[in-house]
């Protein structure tokens, strides 16, 4: 196994994904309106899973940012190169966005 520490984009990646589901309720018909196709309701379908997901976004961008300052002190324990913090902030704003959408919408 390699002692080199894994990145936190792939749970960043999953925080995004679970913010989009928590929000498609309401992102999913206003993206569609936007684009002329008027409003597509199978979207609401998803709202009842919405804390499911809301709560899933949270759990997945905590864990990220304990992965990401965890393995930014391995690596200077190391001496190896530690992760640029720009993917990272904008993966972790864009699940955030994505997530508190429908309350500012």
């Amino acid at each position: 196994m390699s002692d080199m520490p894994s990145h936190p984009k792939v749970s960043l990646l999953a925080a995004v994904l679970t913010g989009s589901l928590a929000s498609a309720c309401c992102v999913g018909p206003f993206v569609f309106a936007l684009l002329g196709f008027g409003s597509v309701s199978f979207f609401m379908m998803l709202e009842p899973l919405r804390p499911l997901f809301f709560s899933a976004t949270i759990a997945l961008l905590l864990w990220s940012g304990w992965k990401y300052w965890h393995n930014r002190k391995i690596c200077l324990e190391q001496g190896c190169k530690t992760p640029s913090p720009i993917g990272v902030i904008s993966l972790l704003l864009l699940s955030i966005a994505l997530l508190f959408f429908p309350y500012i919408y």
